[in-house]
Parts: C-alpha cells; sequence; structure tokens
C-alpha cells in the first residue's frame, strides 16, 4: 500500500471512528423515565445531573490524557482506542449490574472516561497528518458523521428503552467494532519527546483557543436544555413517551446532518459572526418548544432546528482551532475545545439552568426552554460585538486581513 492510500484510509478511518463522539447524548431520551420509574426516590434535577455525568468526567480524563501526551508518556493511538474500550465497557457493565443508582453513575463514568480519551486523541491525531484543504474537507464530513452516528443511536434508544432502561447504555457495546479499527488501522505514532531530552519544543497555548473553546462551552450548556429536558417536556405536554423522546432526540442529531454543508454555504464570508446566527437559531427553536408544548409535530421541529445551529458553531470552532495547533500542543488545543468545555458545558448546565428555572418558575419545561431563548436572544447581541471587536483588533494586529478572513470562513 503507497504512502498516499494509507493516509487515505486513516482519514475514512478517523471519520468511521467519529460516530461515537457524542456517546453521552444516546442515553439522555431515558431521562425523565429513570427519574419517574426507576429511581423516583430521587429528584429530578438530580438524576439529570446523573444523566449529565459523563461531562465531568470527560474533562478529568481528557485533562489527564492530554498531560500524558504532552509529556510523551502515550501516544494518540494507544489512547484512542483505550477509550474506545472504555465506552465499550459502559455496555457491558449495564449488562450485568443495572439495580442501583450508583452502577448507573458507573456506567456514565465509563462512557465520560472513554469520550474524555479518546476524542482529543483521534482529533489531534487529524490536525498533526492532515494539511489545511484536507483537515478543513474531514471537519465538515466528519461533523455529520458524530451526529449520523447519534441519530441513529438515539432512535435505538428510544425503541428499546420501553423495554429496557439501560438500553441505551447497551448500545455502547458499538464501540467494539470501532476499537478494533482503531487499534488495526490508525498508525503508532511517536510520543513527544521533552525538550530536555532532544525533543521539540512545546509551542504556547494561542489565546484565541481559550476564545473558542468559550463559544463551545456556552453553546453546550444551552444545548444540554434541550437534550436534557426534552423527555420530561414530551411527558408534561402529553405527547409522547420515551420512544417519541428518542426521536426528539434523533432530530436533534439529524439537523447538522441535514445542514452541516448547506448553512456554512449560506453564511460564507460572515466569519465568527455566524455564532451569533446559531444563539438566534437556537432562541427560535426554544420558542417553538415553548410555546407549542402540546403538538408533537412542532416539537419535532423545533428540535431539528436546534440542531441545526450546531453546524454553524462546532465545525467552526474545530477548524478554527485546528489552525492554530501544531504537534507540540495539538493535544492540548482539542483537549480544550473539543472535550473540556463541552464536558464542563454538559455538567453544568442541569446545575444551573434547571435550579434556577426551578426557584423561579418551578417544575415547567415550557418555562425552562422560554427562559433559554430570552438567554440565546442576549447571547447573540453580545457575540456579535465580541466578534467586532476581535476583528479590527486582529486587523490592527496584522495577524489577517479582509481576504484572510474571508477565505477562513467555508467551514
Amino acid at each position: 500500500m503507497t504512502k498516499q492510500q494509507s493516509k487515505q484510509l486513516l482519514k475514512w478511518t478517523l471519520i468511521i471512528v467519529a460516530a461515537l463522539q457524542m456517546p453521552q447524548v444516546v442515553i439522555l431520551p431515558g431521562t425523565n423515565l429513570v427519574a419517574t420509574e426507576v429511581f423516583p426516590q430521587y429528584p429530578i434535577q438530580t438524576i439529570q445531573t446523573i444523566m449529565a455525568s459523563p461531562g465531568v468526567v470527560s474533562v478529568i480524563c481528557s485533562i489527564l490524557a492530554g498531560v500524558l501526551l504532552r509529556c510523551g508518556i502515550v501516544t494518540k493511538k494507544s489512547m484512542t482506542v483505550l477509550g474506545l474500550g472504555l465506552i465499550a465497557m459502559a455496555g457491558v457493565s449495564a449488562l450485568i449490574m443495572n439495580s442501583h443508582i450508583w452502577q448507573l453513575l458507573l456506567m456514565n463514568f465509563f462512557i465520560g472516561a472513554g469520550a474524555g480519551i479518546y476524542v482529543p486523541s483521534s482529533q489531534s491525531i487529524m490536525f498533526d497528518t492532515f494539511d489545511d484543504e484536507t483537515r478543513r474537507f474531514m471537519a465538515g464530513f466528519q461533523f455529520s458523521v458524530i451526529n449520523a452516528g447519534g441519530l441513529i443511536l438515539s432512535i435505538l434508544c428510544g425503541m428499546l428503552i420501553t423495554y429496557v432502561w439501560y438500553a441505551g447504555h447497551v448500545l455502547m457495546l458499538v464501540a467494539v467494532p470501532l476499537m478494533l479499527l482503531a487499534l488495526i488501522i490508525i498508525p503508532g505514532d511517536k510520543r513527544i519527546k521533552p525538550v530536555k531530552s532532544g525533543g521539540v519544543k512545546k509551542t504556547k497555548m494561542p489565546a484565541r483557543a481559550y476564545y473558542y473553546a468559550f463559544i463551545v462551552f456556552i453553546y453546550i450548556v444551552l444545548y444540554s436544555v434541550a437534550t436534557i429536558n426534552i423527555s420530561t417536556h414530551i411527558e408534561q405536554g402529553g405527547i409522547g413517551d420515551p420512544s417519541t423522546a428518542g426521536i426528539a432526540t434523533a432530530l436533534i442529531m439529524g439537523g447538522p446532518v441535514v445542514s452541516g454543508y448547506i448553512l456554512p454555504a449560506l453564511t460564507k464570508g460572515l466569519r465568527d459572526h455566524v455564532f451569533s446566527i446559531a444563539m438566534i437559531v437556537m432562541a427560535i427553536a426554544f420558542s417553538l418548544l415553548g410555546i407549542f408544548h402540546t403538538s408533537l409535530v412542532i416539537t419535532y421541529a423545533a428540535m431539528f432546528i436546534f440542531g441545526m445551529s450546531m453546524s454553524l458553531i462546532v465545525p467552526r470552532s474545530i477548524y478554527q482551532a485546528a489552525n492554530l495547533s501544531d504537534p507540540t500542543n495539538s493535544s492540548t488545543i482539542t483537549v480544550l475545545v473539543c472535550t473540556v468545555s463541552a464536558g464542563v458545558g454538559n455538567t453544568v448546565s442541569p446545575l444551573i439552568i434547571t435550579n434556577l428555572t426551578l426557584a423561579l418558575g418551578g417544575e415547567s419545561t415550557r418555562f425552562r426552554f422560554l427562559f433559554s431563548a430570552g438567554i440565546c436572544v442576549a447571547l447573540a447581541v453580545i457575540l456579535l460585538f465580541c466578534n467586532l471587536y476581535l476583528d479590527k483588533r486582529l486587523m490592527r494586529a496584522g495577524e489577517i486581513t479582509e481576504s484572510s478572513m474571508e477565505g477562513a470562513a467555508d467551514i
């Protein structure tokens, strides 16, 4: 096999294994069922926090993985394979231990640990191996694969969860063939040598990487409001059951699959101002959920629209972060943008939004969604002015020109 053929095979392998990059979303259709039938002795915010716990676990494990990679202790291939193996362990543990709440926590720990280790490691391989044009293609295509994987698994979870409440966790066994694929196809990479032993000097983290991480963080906080509360919302509106929630969750993943290449093309030239547009799109979706809470059709449409907003934020943030990386800091940047920001956002969402709206408007998910719509509108305005300021600052510093900003806007 030629070197070019090997790179093509690696490219498609990284795209395929990305199908399980959002495992924590797959288990969310069962949130209301777990809260009302499996563990009714615990309040809803406690169950929501437990179901979102893979987020905080992924943050801790991704930071640990980033440190190990940066110090040259492990390789990116080994961490990718290990992460997928841990996700598969969630399925194994669900089959043999599923009667106590600590066992639910254990399943979620495996999901969070696996995602925290494998996602930044596999993304870092993409950043290090391919040129700018290939990375742009992979970022868009991979994004569709991630959401397609989540869509299919969410539908399956919704269908099976009425029979077995831990069905979403059992579906994590799909990580087994992905782990084998990564083990066979991804070539062994070299550990980064520390400077004192003659290795390459590590590059300082660019300040803009933190900005894109923050954008992903605030987006996931709001994204999680929809995914965590949709099963309860459907129950409160009397318009469905856990299988209905599974379809709704699948639709939020289906939005990016359909719009992944359409919306970025339509918004070409807007650069980072697409973040403000994404917030407006989310505000519309939240408003539809809150106003038409007894309509299943509009609920489905709102979830699809909500998912479309992801096409404007996540690929753009990852691609821009990739352009800031080199082999010495790519693992750190991917940990920050792809895992830490998303994991923290997913974890704090129920702690902040659910508790705040419970205090202000009670248990109504209608109020929770309308409250979130207001936050999205406010953020759209704030981000608009922030990006105008950053554009002017970067142009004054000579880091970008008008033409270069236009060229960077096609993802």
